[in-house]
């Protein structure tokens, strides 16, 4: 359907911890100028349907009936193999020309591309526009938004994404692929943080410094959202994964910053480090955790426990190797931590029903 900037119909796929909020925010929008409901999917309908019950939403029975009743349908995934399984279905609609898809999902550059040229032979859109922020921005429409793709497409959306999306918008330009590296360049300088901050806080326990005077210079001299809102889950210890961004997620963007550099003969030394950092925080309290846990890692590095407040290690067997019978081994016994020459594969995992689903918060963002 060919969008007008004063009559649209949305839809949304994609609804987690992230999609989910964004897509509430887009139906109070469409309420509020009396616009149709937000068209969204799910293949499990029951997951969605307190939306269709508490906003302006309704659900659609596939994902080819979003593309076709709608003139702007926005995603948020968990990564790319996902994003391209959507999308195909999104293109075999018989009504998709001229539709704009407004992609929120964290993809790589080159995905981006191959989804932009994939739009244009069907004569539909596509934009990359990852955004910036944790769960509660998105419900608060408080997160950075990037953009890149058709100049008309983008010229279409960009007046109702600020303020029903987020607070500001960064325009990357034609080229899809440039706001995907904008989000992976963001992301890079987010780990980067979290990284400097876990060797931070575990140098300042080592030495016996007051965590709370040091987070207290945390926020007195570096005031930006990541430095506060992590160091608070750092110096804490509260690296629950339900309302965050999952270490999957956050192991999957580090791929990502790593495959660039290695494409790019470009040193991501503080990415390697931080990976080895998420990869032992795996190894003991699974992926369910904030990817802010790269703290535990650097920890067990430095001979502390893992975890401090609440104890978020994998339940082990009452016996293990090398222990004795009802001993319990210390958190971090055993863990390897992965070496600085290791390839790191890429973290896209499969097309799974519950990542097309966002029943896992994997689409939160940093």
């Amino acid at each position: 359907m060919a969008p007008d900037s004063r009559s649209k119909t949305f839809g949304f796929v994609g609804l987690g911890n992230m999609g989910s909020q964004m897509a509430f925010n887009l139906a109070t929008y469409a309420q509020q100028n009396a616009l149709p409901r937000v068209r969204i999917w799910n293949r499990t309908r029951s997951k969605i349907e307190y939306l269709a019950q508490e906003a302006h939403c309704e659900i659609v029975s596939s994902l080819e009936e979003v593309a076709d009743q709608c003139d702007i349908v926005h995603t948020c995934l968990a990564n790319d193999e996902v994003a391209f399984s959507v999308y195909r279905q999104f293109f075999q609609a018989a009504n998709v020309r001229g539709t704009i898809f407004v992609d929120h999902s964290t993809l790589f550059p080159t995905a981006s591309t191959a989804l932009q040229s994939e739009a244009s032979s069907k004569g539909a859109h596509f934009l990359s526009c990852p955004v910036f922020g944790p769960p509660a921005a998105a419900k608060s429409a408080g997160l950075l938004v990037v953009v890149s793709g058709d100049s008309s497409a983008r010229e279409t959306v960009k007046p109702y994404l600020v303020p029903t999306i987020g607070k500001a918008v960064l325009d990357c330009g034609d080229d899809s692929s440039k706001g995907a590296l904008m989000k992976i360049l963001g992301n890079n300088c987010i780990l980067g943080t979290i990284e400097l901050l876990s060797e931070s806080f575990t140098l300042a326990e080592k030495t016996g410094f007051d965590a709370g005077i040091f987070y207290d210079f945390i926020q007195q001299w570096f005031p930006a959202a990541a430095w506060v809102n992590y160091g608070k889950k750092i110096r804490d210890g509260t690296f629950s994964g339900k309302t965050g961004f999952k270490l999957d997620g956050g192991m999957k963007d580090a791929a990502f910053i790593r495959r660039l550099g290695a494409e790019t003969s470009t040193p991501t030394p503080i990415i390697d480090q931080a990976w080895n950092h998420l990869t032992t925080a795996k190894a003991i309290g699974g992926d369910g955790l904030d990817w802010s846990a790269c703290s535990a890692g650097m920890r067990v590095t430095a001979g502390l426990p893992p975890f401090k407040g609440e104890d978020f290690s994998i339940s082990q067997p009452a016996q293990t190797n090398g222990h004795a019978d009802g001993e319990v081994p210390h958190p971090g016994a055993g863990v390897r931590v992965a070496g600085k020459k290791e390839v790191a594969h890429q973290a896209n995992g499969i097309a799974s029903e519950e990542l097309v689903n966002g029943d896992r918060p994997t689409d939160a963002v940093p």
